[in-house]
């Protein structure tokens, strides 16, 4: 496990090239990358021919990120998958099957691909809107390229109307390949996202017959936090308040316009505000972009939170096309193995089961986040969301 780890860190980290007879069934077998939230390749490209995620022979799921610099490359030979470093093959993989969804329309014939995306195994996900307000005052995140994305691939639909993501969330839990959902976007004014979120969510239930969706929303905490219950009183499962950085001063520093318009602290209370509406053990989530701030700042925030009912999710970082942070260089692979298990070792500790002692479906896993080694580590240690018992043991994890 500790080798597949660190071959999914540095494949994150360094990303790929890709050989011509690598694309074979692209497209049409195997799943293509659609950028309907960021761009996460290092390099700017047309082709719609670029595979979305792989998977390491151990099943470990991965986020293709293209780099036509990266020392890794993948070719086929003798009908095998596989990458190589340097011209010396290191293993085989293989790309994530096309779901079947990705080759129809709606009802008003919209492809489904521009309403919707399978990330990894399992998990469909909706950007509701691709774009974010505080790129009109240039204080975006630093590493966020959501604005740019529209500019450069035809198959980004900056708005999706809630029928079609119902049609859409239907085609996908019908036919087997989802298990769960994902609902971001970028920052809207007002209380424009909840009223979004709601209509979404409220489709998603008519279209599917869903009492208790299976799914989480990635939102900005509303100006009124009691709105949240609308989100529960729907079915929803789970939501979370990307903090990025734990530390207030890298927050500030990197994400300028969400400490302007929102606030360090508007998303602190959000957090706790949403474990008192949804519960704790796991349902209420934090996400970062890890290797921005110092380790131990990191370890930090996942401690405190934890403490709160609060989990974290650390995904790898690496600087991609669009961002202001392109060309810069993340932690090397081994830095986010020892983050993820030390993250790993803290959410053991103080994540709990729900008080009826009924087992969670996962609402985030290691088969859909295909850019973090943390469910990767939990799974290998402990069915996580099957075994974990409550514990009152205090410390940051070493």
């Amino acid at each position: 496990m500790q080798d597949e780890l660190l071959w999914k860190a540095r494949l994150l980290v360094d990303g790929i090239r890709l050989d011509p007879s690598a694309l074979e069934g692209v497209g049409t077998t195997w799943k293509e990358q659609l950028h309907h939230l960021f761009e996460y390749d290092f390099d700017v490209h047309q082709s719609h021919r670029s595979p979305a995620e792989f998977r390491l022979p151990g099943g470990a799921v991965v986020q293709v990120r293209l780099n036509e610099r990266s020392r890794y490359f993948v070719t086929r030979a003798g009908g095998e998958l596989r990458v190589e470093e340097h011209g010396l093959p290191l293993f085989p993989i293989e790309w994530l099957a096309r779901p079947a969804y990705y080759s129809q329309t709606t009802s008003v014939g919209l492809p489904m691909t521009s309403i919707a995306e399978m990330v990894g195994e399992d998990c469909i996900s909706v950007c509701h809107t691709n774009a974010c307000i505080t790129f009109s005052d240039k204080k975006q995140c630093a590493f966020c390229n959501m604005n740019f994305n529209p500019r450069q691939y035809d198959e980004v639909l900056i708005r999706k109307r809630a029928a079609e993501v119902g049609e859409v969330m239907q085609a996908a839990f019908s036919s087997g390949v989802a298990r769960h959902f994902l609902i971001t976007g970028g920052i809207l004014p007002g209380n424009q996202e909840m009223e979004v979120l709601v209509n979404y969510l409220t489709a998603i239930r008519e279209a599917t017959g869903f009492a208790s969706l299976p799914g989480a929303a990635i939102m900005t905490p509303p100006p009124d936090l009691t709105q949240l219950e609308r989100l529960h009183a729907l079915g929803l499962q789970s939501v979370g308040f990307n903090l990025e950085c734990y530390d207030p001063a890298f927050f500030a520093a990197v994400c300028p316009g969400k400490q302007a318009r929102i606030g360090y602290e508007k998303y602190r209370d959000a957090l706790r505000a949403a474990v008192g509406i949804f519960g704790a053990g796991g349902r209420i989530f934090s996400g970062f972009v890890a290797g921005i701030e110092p380790m131990e700042y990191l370890l930090d925030g996942v401690q405190a939170l934890a403490e709160e009912g609060v989990a974290s999710i650390p995904l790898v970082w690496s600087p991609s096309a669009g961002t202001r942070f392109k060309g810069h260089r993340p932690p090397e692979a081994e830095w986010f193995v020892e983050l993820s298990q030390r993250v790993s070792a803290i959410m053991i500790r103080h994540m709990k089961r729900p008080a009826s002692g009924a087992t969670p479906e996962p609402v985030r896993c290691h088969r859909c986040l295909n850019q973090c080694l943390l469910h990767d580590v939990l799974q290998s240690r402990f069915r996580f969301f099957q075994t974990i018992e409550p514990s009152n043991t205090k410390g940051r994890g070493e």
